[in-house]
C-alpha cells in the first residue's frame, strides 16, 4: 500500500506520498511491480506481537488474544490500491511472485503481514535475512499448519521462530495455532 511505501522509506518527508507515488510507477513502468484495487480493512497500529510464547513458557491466556485480536477491528473494509511483485522482481530478487492475488479476500491480512515484516525490518533487521513467508515454506509442512512466516535457516529447517499475523481471529483458531507450535516445540509471534 502506498502509505506503508512512503512511512517506510521517507518517514520525515513532507512529500513522502509523493516520493514513494513516484518510485512505485518506475517500478511498473520496469515490470517489477503491478497494480490491484482490493477491498481490505484499515490495518490496526502494528508496533509489537499481541502475543509471544516459547516452549517452556506458561500456556497464554489464549482467549484474551484472541479479543485483542477481534477488538482492534474497527473500520469497516474499503477499496485501496495494492502493489504486488511481478514475476520478473521474483526472478530478479527470488520468491514467488505473479503479480496477482493469490486470496483477493485475504487483502487485508497481506498487507498486516506486510506491516509486520515492516516493523521486524525497522525493530529487528538481523532477522529479515531469514524470513520465509509460506509460499516458500509450505511443500515441507505436508500435514501440518502454515504459519504466516518463518525465521529460519532454510524452507526445511527447524525454526527459530513462526510468525503470524492475527487477523479477526477466535479463540479456537489461536488454540490451534498455539497447539502445534506448543506440540513442535517452535516459539512464535502473533501480530
Amino acid at each position: 500500500m502506498l502509505t506503508q511505501v512512503a512511512s517506510t522509506w521517507w518517514p520525515n518527508s513532507k512529500s513522502s506520498i509523493e516520493l514513494a507515488r513516484r518510485r512505485l510507477s518506475v517500478l511498473i513502468e520496469n515490470g517489477l511491480l503491478t497494480t490491484a484495487t482490493v477491498t481490505a480493512a484499515k490495518l490496526p497500529e502494528i508496533v509489537r506481537p499481541i502475543a509471544s510464547w516459547s516452549p517452556g513458557d506458561l500456556e497464554p491466556d489464549l482467549g484474551a488474544i484472541a479479543w485483542k485480536l477481534q477488538s482492534r477491528w474497527i473500520e469497516p473494509p474499503r477499496q485501496c490500491r495494492a502493489y504486488l511483485a511481478t514475476s520478473l522482481a521474483a526472478k530478479h530478487f527470488g520468491g514467488r511472485a505473479n503479480g496477482k492475488l493469490k486470496h483477493q479476500y485475504q487483502a487485508t491480512h497481506d498487507l498486516g503481514l506486510t506491516e509486520v515484516y515492516l516493523r521486524l525490518r525497522q525493530d529487528r533487521p538481523e532477522l529479515l535475512p531469514y524470513w520465509l513467508g509460506e509460499d516458500l515454506v509450505a511443500p515441507y509442512r505436508l500435514r501440518q499448519k502454515l504459519p504466516d512466516a518463518i525465521i529460519a535457516e532454510s524452507p526445511s529447517a527447524t525454526p527459530k521462530l513462526v510468525i503470524e499475523f492475527g487477523g479477526s481471529y477466535d479463540k479456537q483458531r489461536v488454540t490451534n495455532f498455539h497447539r502445534d507450535c506448543q506440540d513442535r516445540a517452535l516459539p512464535y509471534e502473533i501480530w
